[in-house]
């Protein structure tokens, strides 16, 4: 797989981004439509395009813009590394092992709804993937900005999850919260980084 540029890879991750932020707010803006695409763990058999649905439909418009403008935040940061394949790929991967994580280790989490954790997985996979890159630029020194984001991005995962299968109240947002989903898309994100790090680190005899 050959490595673009920056400049080049940019408007396709931001026009992929910008897809995705439409495709929020579109949802967000037909409500009778919602709950029939909210993850919901008791209609998951029946229903099972809830593992992905669920994350592009928000409990109100605080949280669909939140995350509407935090996506082409993330493609513009992460162009280098994700180009817009890689950043489907990483979105639409991480929401569905983060749907299947919370069915089988959450079972009283019983919905659902929005792409904060998916888009931690977007923001950890360009984080390692950046941090890979460096390192094979600068063998035993990984750039610094790419090395705090990955680190500080844990410890954010890490310090905000609640006990067991609780769901916290943001005022803010005037919901509950699933911090859960943010560790899931992290572990997804962080996973796939590595992926993407050992595809680029290939000899080139090796690319399929």
């Amino acid at each position: 797989m050959s490595r673009r540029s920056p400049p080049n890879g940019l408007p396709s991750a931001l026009t992929a981004a910008l897809a995705g932020s439409a495709l929020i707010l579109l949802l967000q803006s037909v409500p009778p439509f919602l709950p029939a695409l909210e993850y919901r763990r008791a209609a998951l058999a029946a229903e099972p395009w809830r593992l992905l649905t669920g994350h592009f439909v928000h409990v109100n418009w605080t949280h669909a813009l939140v995350n509407a403008a935090a996506w082409p935040l993330l493609a513009w940061l992460f162009a280098p590394q994700l180009d817009a394949r890689r950043q489907w790929l990483t979105l639409v991967l991480g929401a569905l092992f983060i749907s299947l994580a919370l069915a089988g280790g959450h079972p009283s989490i019983e919905w659902y709804r929005g792409a904060s954790g998916a888009l931690h997985a977007l923001f950890f996979a360009g984080a390692v993937t950046a941090v890979g890159a460096s390192l094979r630029r600068h063998p035993g020194r990984p750039a610094p900005l790419p090395l705090a984001l990955l680190v500080g991005g844990w410890i954010k995962v890490v310090l905000e999850q609640p006990g067991g299968s609780v769901t916290p109240y943001a005022e803010w947002l005037a919901a509950t919260t699933v911090p859960q989903a943010h560790l899931l898309g992290a572990l997804s994100g962080s996973l796939l980084g590595l992926l993407f790090t050992a595809s680029a680190s290939r000899p080139p005899g090796l690319s399929r």
